[in-house]
This record gives structure tokens, C-alpha cells and sequence, in this order.
């Protein structure tokens, strides 16, 4: 079995012809079978067995030893296939329609000696002119003497020895088996004549065995025996020399896909492979296969997975098959943690795992490779056999480098491809790339919508906080603004109790605010902060950043200081005012007017007295929009979604900090007359299944208020 060249990317599991091409050292022992065959003196028939597995090169040694017997004119070559022939009549006559015809070609050629042969036995037509159609499974003694008879005569008359090479007797079934052995017995006795039968000998003595004595191996041993005179057994490949041989076929699997990997990655899959593999590597046939499979995955993969892991998880698949399906059917043991920093090891699942592997290495014999190519493919598997833990910055290291033990990576390893909604990393690589030498934003934020919608904005946001301590600080600039264009693709509903931080915009917001973070060394990156208040086109994202911008328990904690927190709401404050126009704040953000209140209030209160006043006298309801805007907005674990609750006494404290009470009060009554307020008394909403409804959100406002008069008259 030998490589076809550079230019191939398989390597065809065919047996090799040419002497050259022998990495196995099986030459000189196929040249010694057939000089022996040669040389011999002795008419009498004989068999030679060439024993050996599957894979293991049998079909190459038969090609080295008709070469060599290729020299000698003296010798009529025969080669029978008999898992060609669908049953028992159709290979007896083909065998001996290939003698015949064998024998027909020699005479020809040899018509100066054959004239005792003609005298003896008639015209060359009539001599080997036997009908053969008669031949079968109910050929008769005299048939077969007659036929036999007529070759004797003329190999006796001649020089001339026959060669009958029959090979993969073990791929017949066990009825075609014994057919075959019939067949040489029947005829292995032809004056100069060889057979050289290659075959499995322990599952061909398991096969025929059934048919004699006790039915076992041993029967089926002792039949080979009887018609087996020269029995050899193919000699071993060297383990260096497969190694090689394996390895040469990796080198051309990475050469022709233009695929380098840095040395510490060689060196850790040479560990793995030479120790947990090579063991099993004991014919050229699964060197072959394992070759031929990376040149299939490589191209497929290159780029998109960690490729040491992906040459390790084929070589599983080729050498450990049952355990390579295990992990392709049972991903939640390999990819899953073990530990929980709240309930300790999942010692449960630790035990199935153990158990699982225990059975599936049953069957092989190196059971013990097999689990530690494991742990080092799936770390994770460290805590279940024993007390190691991984951190935060492990797990990330492994997506990071597209390690199969990362979830968002293992199923690429099994699909060879990219899954429909996940992100390339070629494509991914490449538009980082082009920010580094991109001027426009406008053109950024273009190639990032394009991998967005072709992909999921979450991937793509996953992995731009996996890099986010890798990029230059002009990048982070280019970056924090194209994402501002792309917002309306990303998913800003749902998330932990609905507030949104752990949804797609959320971290969004999260990955720019720890760009700055991360260089807040720099001196600009205040300027860009502003920028970022007016840059998005979308208020809501604008406002998150705000929001991340002023995390940080301490003042060295904080990325702005108090001065500069100011400004930024400022920027936010006008900006929310110019995009409600005449709808106002309350009306066109009504989620936010509980920060942007507050800070307006603290910068400038008789600028905002003016803003609400001028609000509340456009008509007679808008006092019931502003009160709507502060009515708060539950979520809770129990209630799906968000919804407004009550004005409890606390939030009319709040409301009225910034609002005169008595001015809502007056506006409230020209919607309202106060024997419709006062009808019924207000519920409250809480947990309960009951709605939010305006009016009742007017009553809990008044009964506060007349509440609050009783107890100021008091004073």
C-alpha cells in the first residue's frame, strides 16, 4: 500500500506491484516463494498458504511473487478471484475455463513440442476443447479425470509449470469457502502445478470448521492441514516501519492542504498519537484509512476547529470506533463541566462516565491509551476522575483555540462543517483583518451585518468578548462604533428576569464598555465615550453604555470621574429631548425617564420644571401619560414577562420630589371627577393576577395624596 504520489490527496488501499514501493521489507520473502516454486524439481502438485490479516499486505506479497515469476517463460500464471463468481458452478467452470485457456495460449506458442501431445491425444481443439458447461456442482469423476488427464499430458510434454494464485478466500462466505477448498482438492493434483492460497487463516479455520469434526477452530485447522502443504504466515510489519509509514501519510495530509501548526501543538499530537494510538496500528490498511480520512476533513475544516484535536478525534474514529460513536451520540459527558461551585462534583455522572468507558474498553486492548487521549480531548473528564477544576478563563481558552471540548465547537468535529447559524472563524479571521486596515466605520459595520445575518448575532458577539483583550486601541475605536450601526439585528428582549444585560445588546454593551476598560490608560478614551452617547442610532443602546459606563464600586474602580459622568449625561439628556420633539421624554422613552428625571433635576431643575410644565398644558391627559411613565415595571420568575405594578407610598414620594403634587392632582381631577375616583377603593397589583388599568392607578395616586394632606394638617 503506498502513497500515489504528491499530487494525490488519497492514498488507494491497493496492493503495491513494484519492489520500489516495499516499506515492509516483504520483497525478499515474496522473491524466495517464487524462486522456490522455480527451482523445484518435483512434478508433483503442491499448495502454499499465505497467511495473514486483513490489511495486513497479502495481496501485495502475491504481486511480488507473479513479478518475479514473470521472468521465467516456463511459467503459465492463473490468477482466480472467486468472490467475483455468485456461486458454486460459476467458479468451477471459470477455474477451469482459465486453465484452459491458459493451456490453449502456451500450445499455440509452442507448436514445435506438442506433436507427441497432438498424437497422443488428438487435434489442439479437441485435446483442451472441453466442454465445460457440463462442469459444476455435479461433475462427474470421469469428467474431471479426463480434463486432468489432458493437462498432465501436456505439462508432462513440456517445461512448462502452472501458478494458480487464488487471494481474499476470507471475504467468500462460509458455503463459498468450501467450495473453494473442494476445488483444490478435487484438483490440486496436476502434474506441475502450484497453488498459492492467501487468506485469514484463524477465520477461514473458523468458517470451514463448522462443516467437520467437533465444528470448531481446531476442525477447521486440521482440514487447511490436509490440503496445506507449504503453510507461511506474512511477516509482520515492523512497528517503526508502520510508524513511519503513518506518519509520512499525516505529513502528506498536511503539505497538500497548506495546513502548519505551531510546534508546541505537534509536539502535544505526537505525544498523543506515538502513545495512545500507535499501539493500535498493526497493518498498513488502518494507516491507509486514517491517511485518507484527514485528507477528507482537513480541507472541510481547516481554519474552523483546533486541528491537532481534529487529526486526534479522527484518529478515535479509525482506531476506536466504538468509542468515537459513544462520543459522537453522548456529547453531554465530554462537553459538559462535572463541577458545580455550589453543589461540588456531579459524582453521579462521574460514575456513568467510568462505567461507559470501563465496557467500552472491553473490547480493545488498549484501554488505557484510549481513556487518556480522552481527558487530554476533553478536559472535563479531569474532574470526573479525579479533583481537578477548570476556571472561567480555562473554559474560555478552549473556544478560544476551538478545542472540540468547547460546546460551540464540538459538533463542527462530526458535521465537517460549520452549523447553520454559527459564525466561520475564517470569515470571522478575515473581518478582523480588514478592521485593522479599514478607514470607514460605515464599511465595517457592513461586513459585520453581513456575517450577522448569515450567522447568529450571539456567536458573532461571543466571539468578539472571547478577543477582547486583543485589540489595538485605534481598532477598538473602528469596532465600538460599527457595532453601534448594527444594533437593530441584535436581540434586546428576554435575558435574567427580563432586564436584558445577558441578552445579545446587553453584551454588546458589556464587550464596549471593557474595550474602554481595558485601555483606560488611553487618553481619548473619554472622547470616544461621548461620541458613543450620539453615535448609535438607537437611543436604547446609547443609554446601556451610559449605564456600563459607570460601573465600578470605587473611584479607581470607575473609568470617568464624577465631572465627566455629568457631561455624558448631559449629551444623553439632549439627546433624548431632540429625538421626542413634541412627543416628550415621557411618551418616547418612558423606560428611561427614571434616569433621565433624576439627572435633569440634579443639573438643572428649572429647566426641567419649564419642559414639564410645557408638557402637561399641551392637554388636559398627558398628566396621565407622565404618571404612567412612573408607574414601575415588575419581573418576576413566577409571571412571564413585564408589567406594570402599583403607585405604592414610595413611589408617590418619588414622583412628587419632582413634580408638585397638588398641580397632578388638579390635572388628574379634569380627567376624572372625584366621585369616579372614589367609587371604588384601588387594588394592588403585586403578584397577583390582576391587570394594570389606569384609572386604578389614579386612585392610588389620590388616596396618597389625600394621605399625605391629612397627615402635612397634622403638623
Amino acid at each position: 500500500m503506498a502513497e500515489n504520489g504528491n499530487t494525490e490527496n488519497y492514498t488507494a488501499d491497493r496492493p503495491i506491484v513494484d519492489p520500489q514501493e516495499d516499506r515492509f521489507q516483504r520483497y525478499n520473502f515474496s522473491k524466495r516463494i517464487a524462486d522456490t516454486i522455480i527451482n523445484r524439481k518435483s512434478k508433483e502438485s503442491i499448495v502454499f498458504g499465505l497467511f495473514g490479516a486483513w490489511g495486513e499486505g497479502k495481496s501485495s506479497v502475491l504481486n511480488f511473487i507473479d513479478t518475479e515469476l514473470q521472468k521465467d517463460n516456463t511459467i503459465i500464471r492463473i490468477h482466480l478471484n472467486p468472490w467475483r463468481y455468485s456461486d458454486e458452478d460459476s467458479l468451477l467452470k471459470n477455474f477451469f475455463d482459465k486453465i484452459a485457456k491458459a493451456l490453449g495460449k502456451k500450445l499455440k506458442k509452442k507448436k514445435e513440442k506438442i506433436g507427441g501431445f497432438i498424437k497422443r491425444h488428438g487435434s489442439l481443439t479437441r485435446s483442451l476443447g472441453l466442454d465445460i458447461t457440463s462442469i459444476g456442482t455435479s461433475m462427474s469423476d470421469s469428467t474431471l479425470e479426463t480434463f486432468k488427464e489432458r493437462v498432465d499430458g501436456f505439462l508432462n510434454s513440456t517445461e512448462n509449470k502452472i501458478v494458480i494464485f487464488v487471494d481474499d478466500i476470507d471475504r467468500l462466505d462460509k458455503q463459498e469457502i468450501y467450495t473453494l477448498f473442494r476445488l483444490v482438492k478435487l484438483t490440486a493434483d496436476f502434474s506441475n502445478t502450484t497453488y498459492i492460497l492467501s487468506f485469514d487463516e484463524m477465520m477461514v479455520a473458523s468458517a470451514i470448521g463448522e462443516r467437520f469434526g467437533s465444528g470448531d477452530n481446531k476442525s477447521g485447522t486440521s482440514f487447511l492441514e490436509k490440503i496445506i502443504q507449504v503453510p507461511l504466515t506474512i511477516p509482520k510489519a515492523q512497528p517503526e516501519a508502520l510508524k513511519k509509514f503513518c506518519f509520512d501519510l499525516i505529513d502528506h495530509s498536511l503539505k497538500i492542504n497548506s495546513v502548519n501548526i505551531p510546534k508546541e501543538d505537534v509536539q502535544r499530537f505526537v505525544y498523543q498519537f506515538s502513545t495512545n494510538v500507535l499501539p493500535r496500528l498493526d497493518t498498513p490498511r488502518l494507516a491507509v484509512r486514517y491517511g485518507n480520512t484527514l485528507s477528507f476533513s482537513i480541507p472541510l475544516l481547516n481554519g474552523e476547529v483546533n486541528m491537532v484535536d481534529l487529526m486526534l478525534i479522527e484518529a478515535v474514529k479509525i482506531f476506536y470506533p466504538e468509542h468515537y460513536s459513544f462520543i459522537k451520540q453522548n456529547p453531554g459527558y465530554f462537553i459538559d463541566p462535572y463541577d458545580n461551585p455550589v453543589f461540588g462534583n456531579d459524582n453521579s455522572k462521574s460514575s456513568k462516565i467510568e462505567n461507559h468507558l470501563k465496557e467500552l474498553g472491553k473490547s480493545v486492548n488498549n484501554s488505557e491509551g484510549i481513556r487518556y487521549l480522552l481527558v487530554n480531548l476533553f478536559p472535563n473528564l479531569e474532574t470526573a476522575f479525579g479533583n481537578y477544576h477548570f476556571s472561567s478563563e480555562d473554559k474560555n481558552a478552549w473556544y478560544l483555540q476551538k478545542r472540540i471540548v468547547s460546546a460551540k465547537y464540538f459538533d463542527r468535529y462530526f458535521s465537517y462543517a460549520v452549523i447553520e447559524g454559527d459564525i466561520s472563524d475564517i470569515e470571522f479571521d478575515r473581518l478582523l483583518q480588514n478592521i485593522d486596515s479599514a478607514n470607514c466605520v460605515q464599511d465595517i459595520s457592513g461586513m459585520i451585518r453581513s456575517l450577522i445575518e448569515k450567522s447568529d448575532p450571539g456567536n458573532f458577539i461571543q466571539k468578539l468578548r472571547s478577543r477582547e483583550t486583543e485589540f489595538k486601541w485605534e481598532d477598538c475605536v473602528k469596532i465600538a462604533k460599527a457595532l453601534c450601526l448594527v444594533t437593530d439585528l441584535l436581540p434586546n428582549s428576554g435575558g435574567m428576569l427580563g432586564y436584558g444585560f445577558d441578552t445579545t445588546t446587553g453584551q454588546t454593551a458589556i464587550f464596549i464598555y471593557q474595550l474602554l476598560k481595558n485601555n483606560k490608560k488611553e487618553q481619548d478614551i473619554y472622547t470616544l465615550a461621548k461620541e458613543l452617547m450620539l453615535f448609535p442610532p438607537d437611543f436604547n443602546f446609547a443609554y446601556q453604555l451610559n449605564n456600563w459606563f459607570r460601573v465600578g464600586d470605587t473611584d479607581e474602580d470607575k473609568l470617568f470621574v464624577t465631572e465627566q459622568y455629568v457631561e455624558l449625561a448631559k449629551l444623553l439628556i439632549k439627546r433624548s429631548v431632540d429625538e421626542a420633539g413634541d412627543d416628550s421624554i415621557f411618551e418616547k422613552f418612558p423606560d428611561h425617564v427614571h434616569f433621565l428625571v433624576p439627572v435633569w433635576a440634579e443639573q438643572d431643575r428649572p429647566s426641567l420644571k419649564k419642559y414639564i410644565d410645557e408638557y402637561l398644558d399641551r392637554g388636559k391627559e398627558k398628566v396621565l401619560q407622565l404618571l404612567r411613565a412612573f408607574v414601575p415595571v415588575q419581573r418576576s420568575s413566577v409571571r412571564e414577562g413585564e408589567y406594570k405594578t402599583d403607585i405604592t407610598k414610595n413611589q408617590f414620594d418619588y414622583i412628587t420630589s419632582y413634580f408638585e403634587k397638588d398641580d397632578l392632582y388638579g390635572r388628574i381631577l379634569e380627567n376624572y371627577s372625584i366621585e369616579e375616583i372614589e367609587s371604588e377603593e384601588p387594588y394592588w397589583i403585586d403578584l397577583s393576577t390582576k391587570e394594570f388599568d389606569q384609572l386604578n392607578m389614579v386612585r392610588q395616586y389620590i388616596r396618597w395624596y389625600n394621605k399625605q394632606k391629612e397627615a402635612d394638617s397634622q403638623k
